[in-house]
Order: structure tokens, then sequence, then C-alpha cells
């Protein structure tokens, strides 16, 4: 089976808060695929800066980037997919979010998340498994 962390998973991982022990037993699994969108990245960088800490991403990034399997890039198939989930979703889903989702989605993998935006989108569209609130 294949999971991608949305960048809500991967930090609730990272500051061990309610969901990221789920996040840990997924990368613990040798038998799962963990993604992540490249995307992720930007915000791990930009919640770091919030906590003061921008000044040690490269390091941290390196150590968080080593446990997952892949990193997707944003490619024209995901740019339309995300046109695709945010026309068929029934509430507010920003852009970058649609841009992950539909990264899972074109991989057929399962979004795995704590961002309430992902509830806009139909089950259809997009398989989803929901960490619990910070």
């Amino acid at each position: 089976m294949s999971y991608l962390l949305d960048s809500s998973a991967l930090l609730a991982y990272y500051f061990a808060e309610p969901g990221g022990e789920r996040v840990r037993e997924l990368l613990s699994d040798d038998d799962i695929d963990v993604g992540i969108s490249v995307l992720t990245m930007a915000e791990f960088w930009s919640r770091l800066r919030a906590e003061g800490s921008a000044d040690a991403f490269a390091e941290e990034w390196g150590v968080v980037s080593e446990l997952l399997t892949s990193m997707h890039p944003v490619t024209l198939d995901v740019v339309g997919k995300s046109i695709e989930l945010r026309s068929a979703a029934t509430g507010r889903l920003p852009q970058i979010d649609a841009l992950i989702a539909a990264t899972a989605a074109s991989l057929n993998a399962v979004l795995v998340h704590r961002d309430p935006h992902f509830s806009a989108v139909p089950g259809d569209l997009l398989q989803q498994e929901v960490l619990p609130e910070k």
C-alpha cells in the first residue's frame, strides 16, 4: 500500500503532536511506501521558521527526508488533477492542499493528514486517513 503524508502529518510526527505516532508506524513499516509532495519541504521550513528554528532546516530536513520512501514533484498531470479536486470540492480547498491531494490521488495513495480542508474532497476522488487534530 502507498501513503502520501500531507505537511500536517509530517509536522505531527516531527513535533510529536497528536497523530504523530500513527505516522511513525507508517514510516517504520518496510512494506509500506510513504512519500510526500515536494511542496511539503517548503511547508516544513515555514513551520521551523515560525518556531524560531529556521537555521536548523537543512540538517532537520536531511534527517526527516531519510525516513521517506519517495518525494514526488508537481507535474502537469498533478496540476490538472488539483483542478479536478478543487472543482469537485464542497468547500474551500487551498491550492497547495489541492496539489498535495492531487499528488496522492495521481499515485492512488492514501493521503494522511489532519487538515480539515481535505474533508471538502469527495471520497471517490481521494483516499484519506485523518489523524487526530492538534
